[in-house]
């Protein structure tokens, strides 16, 4: 008995699935490619726009003006303080905004923002001292200090400052 086989060619059945394939495959491929250099474009754009911002130049402001302004915010402090002299620590808070404050616009070193410690790291002394008084009555649980004491050294920092 004969047998014969018959084969059928490599590529005999329809080429439409892999050229389907093949197309997908393809977008994919491009696509995280589009997506790869658009992150890289937006770092790179970023990174530009850090280098554009120029850092704050200071200008020493007029001193008698600010004197005369952080004065009468003191006097401020103190009027509040006269009304009632029970508020001891909303009292040593504000001289404490106000000093840090002043020295800050007076010198442009951002001595408003640093703790104790970092105050006495600088060139500062004075303000080192006097915010270290302030510490206890602004942190204690029973606030106790003398307020009108305080505040005339305030007044003297502000008003002696160079």
């Amino acid at each position: 008995m004969e047998t014969t086989v018959n084969l059928r060619r490599l590529f005999d059945f329809s080429k439409l699935p892999i050229i389907i394939t093949a197309a997908v495959l393809g977008l994919l491929t491009v696509a995280i490619v589009l997506m790869l250099l658009y992150n890289l474009l937006k770092d790179i754009k970023r990174k530009e726009k850090k280098e554009v911002v120029e850092e704050k130049v200071f200008v020493k402001p007029d001193m008698e003006k600010l004197k005369m302004e952080y004065l009468a915010l003191l006097d401020g402090i103190e009027a509040k303080f006269n009304e009632d002299t029970t508020k001891i620590r909303p009292a040593y808070e504000g001289m404490s905004r106000v000093v840090r404050d002043f020295v800050y616009r007076a010198t442009g070193t951002e001595v408003d923002k640093f703790a104790l410690y970092e105050i006495c790291q600088t060139e500062y002394k004075d303000l080192a001292d006097l915010v270290g008084e302030y510490y206890q009555p602004e942190f204690d649980k029973i606030s106790e200090g003398d307020v009108r004491d305080a505040l005339q050294k305030s007044r003297r920092l502000v008003s002696e400052w160079n």
